[in-house]
């Protein structure tokens, strides 16, 4: 693999990073409108999460790459933003197919 095509993977994951970080700050401004009360507890699990899905993001747009698909920018940006959604769905649809009792392991 060529450098370039190193660093242009790179800079596809960053832009996806960054997609997912823009979604964490939009919701944290979200939840700073509503009442003390009503706001989600800021608890190590919400860090975990918070950290987690803009690596997710840029995992996802890295999957895209290596499977072949050509990422620009702007795409990039929006695999990010939308890899919480994208992974849940991935998840619960592998969760509800159930394995027939008969297949080989």
């Amino acid at each position: 693999m060529a450098i370039s095509d190193m660093s242009n993977q790179l800079m596809i994951m960053l832009i996806s990073g960054a997609g997912g970080l823009v979604l964490n700050m939009v919701n944290l401004w979200e939840d700073s409108k509503k009442p003390k009360i009503e706001r989600l507890p800021k608890d190590f699990l919400y860090w975990v999460f918070f950290i987690f899905w803009p690596i997710a993001g840029a995992g996802l747009a890295l999957l895209y790459v290596l499977d072949g698909s050509s990422l620009r920018p702007l795409l990039a940006f929006s695999v990010g933003l939308s890899a919480p959604a994208t992974i849940q769905a991935m998840v619960s649809k592998a969760s509800s197919t159930s394995i027939p009792a008969n297949a080989e392991q």
